[in-house]
């Protein structure tokens, strides 16, 4: 299929993901939250140049990330009540994608994902308090 039926299939299954997230916030057992979100694309677009801002001091971009992704890493583990919490050599061998998604889609496509993005707003993410 093309790059506007992909991210059609791709909304629907956002919305259907949404309603069935507002379906089952608990566990029916236990009385615990049974999900969560982590918008690794928020974090990462923050720590995305080299260098970058933290607070006003110029920082290293690899670095924030790393401490980002063992963050995420934390918080999910806290989340799923695993014994251990961290995995301090996890993201030593990491690659970030060399992929351009301008080049590899068009701007036509871009902008057809954006608009289908932009009819997710309220919708898709779920708001949680608590999220990463």
């Amino acid at each position: 299929g093309t790059a506007e039926q992909h991210s059609n299939v791709i909304r629907g299954f956002l919305l259907l993901l949404r309603r069935f997230l507002d379906a089952h916030p608990l566990d029916t057992l236990s009385g615990k939250k049974l999900w969560t979100l982590v918008c690794v694309e928020r974090i990462a677009s923050k720590y995305y140049s080299e260098k970058t801002l933290v607070m006003g001091e110029r920082v290293d971009g690899k670095e924030q990330m790393n401490l980002a992704r063992q963050n995420i890493l934390r918080f999910l583990a806290e989340f799923l009540e695993w014994p251990h919490l961290e995995c301090r050599d996890c993201f030593d061998h990491w690659r970030e994608s060399g992929g351009n998604h301008l080049e590899v889609l068009g701007e036509e496509h871009v902008a057809n994902v954006l608009e289908h993005m932009r009819k997710l707003g309220g919708i898709w993410p779920p708001f949680l308090e608590d999220a990463l």
